[in-house]
Parts: structure tokens; sequence; C-alpha cells
């Protein structure tokens, strides 16, 4: 009797051990494959009602700002903006009229895009990014006298001699 519980117990050992191996192999291994997710170049960002363009304008400011991203160009009716966090970075293309914006991707780095032969694929973060940043600029071009202005970094002062 004693000799069968003692093989018992090493057996629910094993079987405790291999079963802890898998679950952490499934996510080591696993997990990494569900960070890409299919790359969608052109996110249309409908605006709930017309609005003037220097309204829409504004709201694309702000919402950049808001959301940390960097406007690295802005020329007609397109802004180039950039996100960086940590190690990874991403550039789009913010197109708009007075009734919508799209925001098209650009480039990225370290965001484990990838054209295959099946589609092209991207980091998830940068999907929540860019919906963050169209539902952003949808609210702050509905506001009631339009968004607020974008956040500025005020100029340092010199000391008083």
């Amino acid at each position: 009797m004693m000799a069968g519980t003692k093989r018992l117990a090493r057996d629910r050992g094993t079987v405790g051990t291999t079963c802890l191996l898998g679950l952490f192999l499934f996510l080591v291994v696993g997990c990494n494959e569900y960070r890409e997710t299919p790359l969608v170049r052109s996110v249309p960002v409908a605006l709930m009602r017309p609005v003037d363009l220097k309204t829409v304008e504004m709201a694309i400011e702000s919402s950049l700002a808001k959301r940390h991203w960097t406007v690295k160009e802005h020329a007609g009716q397109k802004y180039l903006a950039q996100l960086s966090e940590r190690s990874h970075s991403v550039t789009v293309a913010v197109l708009y009229d007075a009734s919508s914006a799209r925001i098209d991707y650009v480039e990225s780095t370290n965001l484990r895009y990838e054209n295959r032969p099946e589609g092209e694929v991207i980091h998830r973060k940068y999907q929540t990014w860019v919906k963050n940043l169209g539902e952003e600029i949808k609210i702050a071009a509905s506001q009631p006298g339009g968004p607020a202005p974008a956040p500025t970094v005020p100029a340092p002062t010199a000391a008083p001699k």
C-alpha cells in the first residue's frame, strides 16, 4: 500500500510540472503570435456634423497633442504626425475636409510590421493608438464652440538680474 501511495504522489508531481511547463511555453510562444494584427492602412473618422476647416484643424491638433503625437508637418489639408513610445514609433498622415478625416499609415519602427503573402500585419497597439486618435478627433470637432486649443509649452523666461 505504501509503495502505491508514493508512486501516485510522484505521478501527480510529474503531471503538475508538465502542466506548468506547457502553460509557460504557451504564454511565451503563443502570446507573441497574438501581438500582431492585420494592418488597417486607412482609418476613416466621420465627424458628427460638418464644421469649418479651422475647427477641424484645431480638433486634429488638440487631439494629437492630447494623445502625445508630434506634428512633423502640416501642408494643405494634411498633417504628418509621429508617436514614439519607448523603442516603438509610428508615423501617420491625417487628411481632412469639413465633414471627415482619415488616418493613413505611413511607416513604423519596432512595431513588428511585415508585408506577408496573406497581407500586411503590425503590432496590435498600432490599431489601438489610431482608434483612440480617431475618436479624440471626432469628440474634439463636435465640441460646442470648437475644441480647446492644443496645449503649448511655455517658453523659458530669463531670471531677473
